[in-house]
Order: structure tokens, then C-alpha cells, then sequence
């Protein structure tokens, strides 16, 4: 991993994701509600005002190899809490973003990353969730087989979970969405 990082490239780094986060980090004045408001901070290495400041001075490779940026739930607890409005939320989109694009591939947060793979390709496939399948194809996958299969005959039983996923009529629609963020 690499340790030092010059000032063009932290530049470039900065404005990037600036640039894709529409707004800039120095927005974020460090009153750390975002973090006191995080139900999954407990989990993570930084809290999200941290990974906010290392960003914001450049400090790529420890943001991008961050458990946080795969822990973030985007539950938008703490873009609601932000003073100044900042899309805390929209960093951590952001920064898992541009570490897919660089390769990195947090050991730590394979599945949660596998399961935004399985997640999307869900959506393409059925225009909406099917969590049954959802679920199903994330549990083989991580070899988690009977993980939480004790929560399945109570949720059927309610009508929570449906074996057989609906599929939207137009699947060209969200088969275009996927081709315009590509």
C-alpha cells in the first residue's frame, strides 16, 4: 500500500471527489453529529466526520482501504442531522465508487461489497428486489447457508417474504438506467 502521496495527486484526489459529490468537503465544519448519529459507527474504523477530514486533506489510500466506506448503509441518518447540510451519505457512495474503479478490494468488506453485486444485479434482472432471491443468492455465495433461516417462516408466514419475486413489465427501462451509469 502505498504511503506518501504527492500534492498534484492529493489535489487531483480532492477535486474528483468534489467534483462527483457536487458540493466541497470543506462544507463539513466537523461538529461530528454524523457520527453520533451513525447506528453502524460502532463497526467502523472511522467515524464518517473522519473519513469527511481525511478526505479532504487527501489522505486517498487510507480513506479508499476504509471499513467504513462499505459499512455506511446510506440509512441517511446523518445527512438528515448535518447543520450545513453536507450529503454525508453521498461521500461514502462516492468514495465506494471511486475505489471499485481503482481496484481496491477491501479484504475486511468483500461481502458487504459482494452483497451491492448480488443487489444490483437483482435489480437488473427483476426491475425491483426480490429478497428472497436476494438473499438466497448472498448466503451461497458467502457460504453463510443457514444464516438468519430462522427468521424465514415467520416472515412468510406474514407475508414479508415472497418466494417468487415480481418482475416490473419494462425491464428495457432499468436496463437503460444501468447502461447510462456505465
Amino acid at each position: 500500500m502505498k504511503t506518501t502521496i504527492n500534492e498534484h495527486e492529493r489535489r487531483d484526489f480532492v477535486s474528483g471527489v468534489e467534483s462527483m459529490l457536487h458540493d466541497k468537503l470543506s462544507n463539513c465544519y466537523q461538529c461530528g453529529k454524523c457520527s453520533a448519529g451513525c447506528p453502524v459507527n460502532f463497526e467502523m474504523d472511522y467515524t464518517p466526520n473522519q473519513i469527511i477530514k481525511m478526505t479532504e486533506l487527501g489522505m486517498a489510500d487510507t480513506v479508499l482501504n476504509s471499513k467504513t466506506i462499505w459499512l455506511c448503509v446510506s440509512c441517511i441518518t446523518c445527512s438528515t442531522r448535518c447543520p450545513k447540510g453536507f450529503e454525508v451519505t453521498g461521500i461514502m457512495d462516492v468514495l465506494r465508487e471511486i475505489a471499485v474503479k481503482k481496484g481496491i478490494n477491501s479484504k475486511a468488506e468483500r461481502e458487504v461489497q459482494l452483497f451491492h453485486k448480488i443487489f444490483l444485479e437483482n435489480i437488473k434482472s427483476n426491475g425491483r428486489i426480490s429478497e428472497f432471491e436476494l438473499v438466497r443468492k448472498y448466503n451461497l455465495k458467502t457460504k453463510h447457508l443457514f444464516k438468519d433461516m430462522f427468521l424465514a417462516p415467520k416472515m412468510l408466514e406474514k407475508g414479508k417474504l415472497k418466494i417468487h419475486g415480481v418482475k416490473i413489465s419494462n425491464l428495457n427501462r432499468i436496463a437503460k438506467i444501468f447502461k447510462d451509469f456505465e
